[in-house]
């Protein structure tokens, strides 16, 4: 509407950008009837004085919903409070943006309904950035139950059909690859990395799960183990002295993995048991393994954060 760089906007007088608003008002609506428009009149940021929202104003009954255009992240105070001022409680939205606001403009202008990236900008804003904003509760998707309930009665009285129920298909848990052990963004305690595998090769199929670990040793060749895991069963490893027997479990939603294993030593005429719960999950989309470990033995309790990076 206040941008000159278009012929019908920018003007103001006698033969006015407003008043060629209301023409075409007025012609689609009073004269052809068409009554199921939702006017958006939308404007650009004032950086000169003749760019005032005001002087392109139509009128409250000439439109539903007011518009901003952002570029540059300009999303200055004064621009929404006086978008606020004319709107007298009518839905604002960022018509067009360069980059959405962020979530601390968005707490102070919490009045902006949605925003529409221009095309070719979308890559503007970091994925990291947007999945911060996109996180964030305020923030409501067409796949969340929040934004269907919304936006219901509106569907109603429009005569529209219920928005149908999405349901979100997640992959099957799989936790298939060779992973190494990240020191750094593990959690441990003061038995430091002792007895824990430097590397695992993990096969899993539809109904087993093989586990082979390497652990890398300073005084001898390296220890590797392997163990065929098969859900709801009693798998057993070792022998002699150490025997471990592992029962398998997923969660009801599907992301987590339960390992849940008793451990019998024997030293000399002595018999230790050792009670390990682990739960693992894949993070960083599949790229991170996170083995959440819980285990109490005869020197005590270990509760540790065992985190494995796919190679």
């Amino acid at each position: 509407m206040n941008g000159n760089w278009f012929w019908w906007g920018g003007r103001t007088g006698k033969y006015s950008t407003k008043a060629l608003y209301r023409q075409i008002y007025d012609r689609l609506v009073k004269y052809h009837k068409l009554n199921n428009l939702i006017w958006v009149w939308s404007v650009d940021r004032p950086n000169k004085p003749e760019m005032q929202f005001s002087n392109y104003y139509p009128g409250s009954n000439y439109l539903d919903i007011l518009a901003l255009d952002v570029y540059g992240s300009d999303f200055k105070q004064e621009y929404y409070d006086s978008l606020v001022v004319l709107a007298k409680e009518k839905p604002l939205i960022l018509g067009e943006v360069g980059n959405p606001p962020s979530l601390d403009i968005l707490s102070k202008q919490p009045k902006w309904s949605y925003w529409v990236i221009w095309s070719g900008m979308v890559r503007n804003t970091l994925k990291k950035q947007h999945k911060v904003l996109t996180s964030d509760p305020r923030i409501l998707s067409l796949e969340d139950a929040a934004y269907r309930e919304a936006v219901a009665p509106l569907r109603k009285i429009s005569g529209l059909l219920p928005l149908p129920e999405i349901k979100i298909v997640k992959e099957p848990l799989n936790f298939t690859g060779k992973w190494v052990f990240n020191e750094e963004k593990s959690t441990l305690d003061n038995f430091g990395a002792g007895n824990i595998a430097d590397l695992m090769n993990v096969v899993h199929d539809t109904g087993s799960i093989t586990v082979r670990k390497t652990y890398h040793l300073e005084d001898a060749d390296d220890r590797i183990t392997e163990d065929l895991l098969i859900p709801g069963e009693e798998n057993k490893s070792g022998s002699g002295n150490y025997v471990q027997t592992t029962i398998m479990s997923t969660s009801e939603n599907g992301d987590t993995l339960t390992l849940d294993s008793q451990v019998t030593m024997k030293f000399g005429d002595k018999v230790f048991n050792q009670v390990i719960n682990e739960k693992w999950t894949l993070q960083d989309k599949g790229k991170e393994l996170v083995i959440k470990q819980i285990s109490d033995y005869f020197r005590g309790k270990r509760n540790l954060v065992l985190v494995y990076d796919k190679e």
